[in-house]
């Protein structure tokens, strides 16, 4: 597999950091840390805390907005980020973050629950993305109250088994209109760590994404998600392998940006 430089110091750094802490306060000391390395350096976008309205004294969390450059805007993406990742992430998070404006879509991608250091459990995974679910929620209300309607989420990685459960999720505010997940695993049995049975509970348009040279988890799981959306008779899933692209795309990132520009051109 290979790795950009720039994501192998930011998990060097990550896993420094982790061993620093102490375990109890690690998940939002981390999420601090990043919000403090990347608040003052983004060139573009804007760095934004929510929810907007604090009314209701839930913590805050870090997000970057970028509005769409065009006259006229497609709609809204909210991205959601890999394990132990943060909202400008170098790969795919990033590239995607700062082109689809150009191309009409309004981004946000948000700084997504972590995981505590050695707790990587399932019952752990379950936790952190039943977590995400206020997130999105309050990502969303952002979006809307700058008008966007048509709102898409955009995941990587573990963020797609977040991006997966919200869309399946029946007692939700907020009901998105498509939602495309890159390098989904399934790494448990059950609902929010199965993906495929995710995956069967979703009626909306969805793109499964994932690399011929993408971690074993991911490939392993795919023909299950596939036969889950053909079960549940969703016409509007499509699964996708990128012929030599690994869990990052790494080198591939124009092909990803112009097939997922174009998909969602074609489903919003």
């Amino acid at each position: 597999m290979k790795f950009s430089l720039l994501s192998y110091l930011w998990l060097m750094f990550l896993l420094v950091l982790n061993l620093m802490l102490p375990v109890q306060a690690a998940n939002s000391e981390s999420e601090k840390r990043w919000a403090e390395q990347l608040r003052d350096n983004i060139v573009t976008g804007e760095a934004i805390d929510l929810p907007a309205d604090n009314s209701d004294n839930k913590q805050k969390f870090f997000a970057i907005y970028t509005a769409h450059t065009t006259p006229v805007t497609k709609g809204a993406i909210i991205l959601m980020h890999g394990t132990g990742a943060h909202p400008d992430w170098a790969d795919i998070i990033h590239p995607l973050r700062t082109e689809l404006p150009d191309k009409g879509w309004a981004t946000l991608s948000i700084q997504l629950p972590l995981l505590e250091p050695e707790k990587d459990d399932n019952e752990s995974k379950k936790k952190v993305i039943e977590a995400s679910v206020s997130r999105i929620n309050d990502a969303i209300s952002f979006l809307k109250a700058k008008s966007y309607t048509d709102i898409a989420l955009i995941s990587h990685s573990f963020g797609s088994l977040m991006a997966l459960n919200y869309c399946q999720a029946d007692k939700v505010p907020y009901k998105i209109k498509a939602a495309i997940v890159i390098g989904t695993s399934s790494p448990g049995q059950t609902i929010p760590l199965n993906s495929p049975a995710m995956v069967e509970k979703i009626k909306i348009p969805l793109l499964d994404l994932y690399g011929s040279e993408d971690l074993a988890g991911v490939l392993l799981s795919s023909k299950a998600r596939k036969t889950a959306a053909h079960k549940s008779g969703n016409k509007k899933y499509r699964q996708v392998e990128t012929i030599g692209a690994n869990h990052f795309y790494s080198g591939l990132e124009d092909e990803l940006l112009i097939y997922v520009s174009g998909w969602l051109k074609k489903n919003i």
